[in-house]
């Protein structure tokens, strides 16, 4: 990210955005041998040129974060690895599944008639259940 630099001073007659820091040339007063006495910083910006405001440590809780002790590493890890089990097993699962639905497709279920020629009692099929009346 390119930050630019501009001085904030209310009688400053420079405009100009610049894209190093440093001191005003405009606001700064030197002495006769060329050193600044009363140096004025420019202040930071956004490169749209906003005001470039600087976050707490209390806004970024990342910071804040203690670090990760060993136990809670062996933790993370037993976590992974019944993760990698449980996708295994449905991965296993889903192939079981499109197995059994191919071998349908090739052989599919005989279905038993009169006609088919095994043993099938077909006697208490369509017979009606007794009146209660």
């Amino acid at each position: 990210m390119n930050f630019l630099w501009k001085c904030l001073n209310e009688d400053c007659d420079d405009n100009s955005y610049y894209r190093f820091p440093g001191l005003c040339r405009v606001c700064t007063n030197y002495d006769d041998k060329g050193q600044p006495f009363e140096p004025v910083q420019r202040i930071k910006h956004n490169p749209d040129k906003t005001l470039y405001i600087v976050l707490e440590t209390s806004d970024r809780p990342y910071r804040t974060q203690k670090p990760i002790t060993r136990k809670e590493i062996q933790d993370l890890a037993a976590e992974q690895k019944k993760m990698q089990k449980h996708k295994t097993q449905m991965r296993k699962m889903r192939q079981a599944r499109r197995k059994d639905i191919q071998a349908q497709k090739d052989n599919p279920e005989h279905i038993h008639d009169e006609n088919c020629g095994h043993d099938v009692d077909f006697s208490d099929i369509g017979e009606s259940v007794g009146e209660e009346e």
